[in-house]
């Protein structure tokens, strides 16, 4: 149809006839809206069919992706306590290390606590070792890994490892073995080299920044290594709940969003009145209490060999500040799980795998480190009576959420 209005366009204008012109134009309106029809028709269906496999998806993202920012704003400044804006690298340095040197150092904690300071348990598996690394479970990590090219702080990266000779990977086999064997990780494997972003503005307060800690690439490896072993053991005495969603193989966000929603609607269909808290933990992986997460390992049924290698995994920790390109500041961290890392995920979900029991009165679901909490006014009573009831499980609530954040 556009074809025919174009030739009918030249025809008109060698010929000078008004009229073919009139039908020319009608004929290229019409074809317009015809393909802005055949458009919006594509992209429902696309957008209906985004996240299955095949052609449509594919097209859907491919012409998406253009659309998205692929990088974050250069870190030009910081903002003094008086306003003043500080560019200078070492001043920036010393502004984000007061920064984050509080941020990561280790938190005051009320004794006694119940994790730390109670008996320990004896488990039937608490002699149970680490199983040893092999040549091709190394081999298979490397395939799987993406090959980054991101440097970590000696210099190396995921995309230098792919290059080394296989063979050399068999010193790393007796290396990895003896640190799961003694529990030991050498110092220079939990140094970090911490680059800061700007999330906006290039200009901003510290705690404003991104910061991206670049791993030990050899360690990542071994990390990968450890999490398989982790998750079998989460998965053999089934502690992980059926209610988290995040950072599980088989466990769909989709799914938990779609269960939430079904929750809220039963409720709902009882015309019960219905309130739904969401719960967003600031800087959740940077407030991991280490001890305590050993502490609560143990008594969860971790063999010891697991809690001592995560123990040396977590403390000794350092990230050395760069801006601009120059290293300038040390910090100690102290708190947190290791940024970027396989595992910290799968140990923060560990950690706090216990937190629906202290709220007995809502329907929890877990999305990572979020949480919806979903509570009704107590089936069949007046509807007054049961805002009430509302009223006082919301501050119930509330009240269990502050004693299990402090605790």
């Amino acid at each position: 149809m556009l074809a025919q209005s174009r030739s009918l366009s030249f025809k008109a204008k060698r010929a000078g006839d008004i009229e073919l012109r009139k039908v020319a134009g009608r004929l290229r309106n019409q074809a317009r809206y015809e393909l802005k029809c055949f458009q919006n028709e594509q992209l429902s269906k696309q957008l209906k069919e985004r996240h299955a496999p095949g052609e449509t998806s594919r097209i859907f993202w491919s012409k998406t992706k253009r659309h998205f920012k692929k990088a974050s704003a250069s870190l030009k400044g910081f903002f003094s306590s008086t306003g003043e804006i500080i560019n200078d690298p070492q001043r920036m340095a010393d502004r984000a290390a007061d920064h984050y040197g509080k941020l990561f150092e280790a938190p005051t904690v009320m004794r006694p606590q119940p994790y730390v300071d109670t008996p320990p348990v004896q488990w039937e598996n608490s002699n149970e070792l680490i199983p040893p690394v092999t040549y091709p479970e190394i081999l298979n990590v490397l395939r799987t890994r993406k090959k980054k090219q991101s440097l970590d702080i000696h210099g190396l990266s995921p995309y230098t490892l792919d290059k080394i000779q296989k063979n050399y990977w068999h010193f790393l086999v007796h290396l990895y073995n003896d640190s799961f064997t003694k529990a030991y990780i050498p110092k220079k494997f939990k140094e970090v080299r911490m680059i800061l972003l700007a999330k906006k503005d290039s200009v901003c307060n510290p705690d404003q920044a991104r910061p991206i800690s670049l791993l030990d690439s050899f360690l990542k490896i071994q990390e990968k290594l450890f999490l398989n072993r982790f998750r079998l053991i989460l998965k053999d005495r089934g502690l992980l709940p059926e209610n988290q969603s995040g950072f599980r193989e088989g466990y769909r966000l989709q799914t938990r969003v779609l269960l939430l929603i079904e929750q809220i609607y039963s409720y709902m269909s009882n015309s019960s009145p219905v309130a739904t808290a969401f719960v967003d933990f600031k800087s959740a992986f940077d407030q991991l209490w280490f001890e305590g997460c050993l502490g609560k390992l143990g008594k969860m049924g971790i063999p010891t060999a697991y809690v001592n290698w995560i123990r040396a995994w977590l403390y000794g920790r350092s990230a050395i500040i760069e801006i601009q390109g120059k290293r300038l500041k040390w910090i100690k961290i102290e708190r947190g799980g290791p940024q970027g890392s396989s595992l910290t995920p799968s140990l923060f979900i560990t950690y706090h795998s216990d937190m629906a029991d202290f709220f007995p009165g809502a329907m929890s679901f877990f999305f990572a480190d979020d949480l919806a909490a979903v509570l009704a006014g107590q089936i069949g009573t007046r509807f007054t009576s049961q805002c009430i009831d509302l009223e006082h499980r919301l501050q119930s609530f509330m009240n269990q959420l502050e004693y299990y954040s402090i605790l």
